[in-house]
């Protein structure tokens, strides 16, 4: 390929999805606000979901939060035992 070709080329690929997007609009089988209902909907239905897989990995990093809090306390209440046995024998 050379240089020369290069101009065309990219043309070509910035042209490419402005002549999709119009036949898609030309040729699609709802109205425009049928088409924009469906855009809205599907667009919601993906927050929906976001907000929903948020929650959960929000659920989960509270656990295993939960879970290393206990572990350091269990640590913590043995090491002062340890200490407090040496200290007295």
């Amino acid at each position: 390929m050379s240089r020369k070709n290069w101009p065309e080329i990219t043309s070509a690929f910035a042209i490419g999805p402005g002549v999709g997007a119009i036949l898609g609009l030309v040729f699609a089988p709802q109205s425009g606000e049928d088409t924009r209902a469906l855009l809205r909907e599907k667009t919601q239905d993906g927050i929906d979901e976001a907000v929903a897989r948020g929650k959960k990995v929000a659920r989960k990093a509270q656990t295993a939060a939960d879970s290393a809090r206990e572990s350091v306390n269990h640590a913590v209440e043995a090491g002062e035992g340890a200490y407090r046995e040496a200290r007295n024998s």
